[in-house]
């Protein structure tokens, strides 16, 4: 029996990239509470800075929310949006996988709320990459299809146009942490 290998791709884009190829996108979280997550075959949200964006992927579908921090340092309301997850998709699968976006050190319940869902994902042991931080809004969109984050914020969008072509130095000045988990690539 062959090892089954399931790898997503994170590409930074500028701008002007991103709306293009989200254009189609339908699942737009434009509600930061649970109430705005989206499930579908794509999603996307604009406008992380110190909330946090959680993206899961089963391989056929894809969740993504984004949640201020007054929620989600929040614990009881914490318990809802793990509780949200679970119903939404199995994260017991074996090709469930993250990615987990924002975060700002000046906002104590940012830090708060970041951490709560990396404690989560690791406590359920789901491999997450990590885009935390930075000084500028974030956008993030998904295709299942492609299996495909794409990522963009000013500072990115800025290194592009001035020639700047390695995916991973324009993630490294994004933001201020980039951890990426072994399944996923940036392309």
């Amino acid at each position: 029996m062959q090892s089954i290998s399931f790898t997503s791709a994170i590409r930074p884009v500028s701008l002007g990239a991103f709306s293009r190829e989200t254009s189609d996108i339908i699942n737009n979280v434009s509600e930061w509470n649970i109430k705005g997550a989206k499930k579908g075959l794509s999603a996307k949200t604009d406008r992380i800075m110190d909330c946090t964006a959680l993206g899961l992927t089963d391989g056929e579908k894809v969740l993504l929310m984004h949640v201020i921090p007054e929620l989600s340092s929040n614990k009881t309301y914490f318990g809802k949006i793990i509780e949200k997850i679970k119903q939404s998709i199995d994260i017991t699968s074996e090709y469930i996988q993250g990615l987990l976006v924002g975060s700002k050190s000046y906002s104590r319940e940012s830090v708060i709320g970041y951490n709560n869902f990396a404690r989560f994902l690791k406590e359920n042991k789901i491999p997450f990459s990590e885009l935390k931080g930075g000084d500028t809004v974030h956008e993030i969109g998904y295709h299942t299809t492609k299996d495909e984050w794409l990522v963009s914020n000013f500072d990115i969008d800025s290194l592009i146009k001035s020639g700047e072509k390695n995916p991973e130095k324009l993630l490294e000045i994004g933001f201020d942490k980039v951890k990426i988990n072994k399944l996923d690539d940036v392309i």
